[in-house]
């Protein structure tokens, strides 16, 4: 980059782990043009701003955020806020000019190229194929997200994933083996296998599911590494699913579900398939799989003895894992019958259940030893979790004696759970 500016760039992910993936694309091809990424808000000349949009709340932190940042540097805002308003960003954000839609990794030249212009810049994705030679930069220590597809063919009527992400565009099997190969030898250990629907991966490619194909494939060429397995819809195609994680060495037993509901008229006005949750449930911890799950309270049509159906699910404890969120109207041909009131009831009911039942199952754990990996200290107490819990988005383990690892994992002994944090 001879004779050429370098600048600093500090980034900032709002959203999911699908949303770090695109930030990390872009931040390599960045790196790898010569600028610098820096964690320094203060050291940086421009913020990168990877925006949510999936529910109301996500766009109004994104909106917030965005504002806020605005107005002390340069932001270029990214993501799924961007595509799904597209041209009306620009009267929404006045004080940003430089506007650019999910899968930033691909716009690269098209950012570097407009940093000094004042006119608005608004780029977004079609249903092209993902770039998948991109450059990574991983912001975690221990593990990543390897995304192994993009947008989906469902039609959940509480989701605007598809709207915003597109139709399903898998990445080839031999692509994904090299990206966990560039990481392997980069010095991560853990994979967390992630896409908008994991069930479905390959299906636009090799015209049939190649999740199982996918699983054994990297169980053949990585048996020393560890894989998760997360947002895998629950259709028919599960039972060989879990059956593969079980028997697979690699793959760590543990499997993201997200039942959604488990009444079947519920699930039927979301547009899914109207499965026996329970009997799916039952069949995962016969296996011997930690089940996380996620459910939608409030949603339209859910009547008393729905909500009862769910609250008698979750008091049986199959949910090792669970996920609660209130429903936001996505789509307005759906009217939202359930008062917001009633939904908070119902929210609060389900939370308080769960929160007995997660904490009889974390001191089940007390003087017993695990696997775990630290990432975090603030100089008194380091941070990490367990192993067999999934990053971001389980429970976390603290510690007054242990040093930090870089890209290990260490046995320990439960001591003690407070606040539903492990101590060791």
């Amino acid at each position: 980059m001879k004779n050429k500016k370098k600048y600093s760039f500090f980034p900032l992910t709002l959203g999911c782990s699908k949303n770090q993936v695109d930030m990390e694309y872009l931040l390599g091809e960045i790196k790898k043009k010569g600028h610098i990424i820096v964690g320094d808000l203060d050291k940086a000349d421009f913020v990168l701003l990877n925006t949510c949009s999936f529910i109301q709340d996500a766009r109004l932190e994104s909106e917030k955020v965005a504002k806020k940042l605005s107005k002390r540097k340069k932001v270029i805002l990214l993501g799924c806020y961007v595509q799904m308003y597209r041209e009306k960003v620009f009267k929404i954000f006045p004080n940003i000019n430089l506007f650019f839609g999910t899968e930033s990794g691909k716009f690269t030249k098209n950012i570097l190229e407009n940093l000094e212009r004042s006119e608005e810049i608004l780029k977004v994705n079609g249903n092209e194929n993902i770039f998948y030679s991109l450059e990574r930069y991983p912001l975690n220590r221990f593990h990543t997200y390897i995304k192994i597809s993009e947008g989906c063919i469902r039609r959940c009527s509480f989701c605007n994933i598809p709207m915003i992400r597109g139709k399903l565009r898998s990445k080839k099997i031999d692509e994904i083996l090299k990206e966990v190969e560039k990481l392997v030898n980069m010095g991560f250990q853990e994979f967390e296998i992630i896409s908008e629907d994991t069930s479905l991966y390959g299906i636009d490619l090799y015209k049939k599911k190649m999740i199982l194909k996918l699983i054994e494939s990297l169980n053949r060429n990585f048996t020393d590494k560890k894989f998760r397995l997360l947002y895998v819809y629950p259709d028919k195609s599960i039972y060989d699913i879990v059956s593969a994680v079980k028997e697979s060495k690699s793959f760590i037993k543990y499997i993201d579900v997200p039942f959604q509901h488990v009444s079947k008229n519920v699930l039927r006005s979301m547009n899914r398939e109207k499965i026996d949750v329970e009997e799916i449930s039952k069949m995962i911890k016969n296996m011997g799989l930690t089940l996380r799950s996620s459910f939608i309270v409030g949603f339209p049509e859910e009547k008393e003895k729905d909500f009862n159906m769910l609250k008698d699910y979750i008091k049986k404890g199959y949910v090792d894992k669970l996920g609660l969120f209130i429903y936001s109207n996505e789509n307005d041909k759906i009217e939202d019958t359930v008062d917001y009131s009633k939904k908070i009831e119902r929210f609060n009911s389900l939370i308080n259940i769960n929160r007995k039942i997660a904490l009889k199952n974390m001191k089940e754990k007390i003087g017993k030893f695990h696997e775990a990996v630290f990432y975090y200290s603030d100089g008194k107490f380091t941070y990490g979790r367990l192993l067999e819990d999934a990053p971001d988005i389980d429970d976390i383990i603290i510690s007054k004696d242990i040093k930090l690892q870089k890209f290990e994992s260490i046995k320990v002994k439960v001591k003690d759970v407070k606040d539903y944090c492990y101590i060791c």
